[in-house]
């Protein structure tokens, strides 16, 4: 199984003061996900990083972070084997499942289906033939 992992930051919480700076980033919710290349099959580990206080003399405003500098700032501070291993698991049991649903259980009554009765198909009846001058002549006597 060969597998290709991508960071993807999902949110972001901010302080919209903090030491003496604005939109100070405070929390950070990513994906890290990760993709069987054999059959793409993917899971995904959801986490989150709170971050200390700001340093002011490195400070980066939110309005000019991008996603690649925030993915940084998280990689340090969440280690990527116990992910990896939570998204092998994922794979792995969507592949080979593990728990799947049982809907009728052995000693369940089994509902017998109504047996439809036997219907005979009625041929329909020629149309009734409209009367005539000629069929209707009225007899005396």
């Amino acid at each position: 199984m060969a597998v290709t992992y991508e960071w993807v930051i999902t949110s972001i919480k901010k302080a919209p003061s903090l030491n003496g700076l604005t939109d100070v980033v405070t929390k950070i919710n990513f994906d890290y996900i990760g993709t069987d290349s054999e059959d793409n099959t993917s899971g995904t580990f959801h986490g989150a990083v709170t971050l200390g206080s700001p340093d002011a003399e490195n400070f980066t405003s939110l309005s000019d972070l991008t996603e690649d500098q925030v993915i940084e700032w998280v990689k340090p501070l969440h280690e990527t084997t116990h992910m990896e291993h939570v998204i092998g698991k994922q794979i792995e049991f969507q592949k080979t499942p593990m728990f799947v649903e049982v809907d009728n259980l052995p000693w369940d009554p089994v509902e017998e289906e109504p047996v439809a009765e036997e219907t005979t198909e009625e041929q329909p009846l020629p149309p009734a033939e409209e009367p005539t001058e000629e069929t209707t002549e009225e007899t005396t006597e």
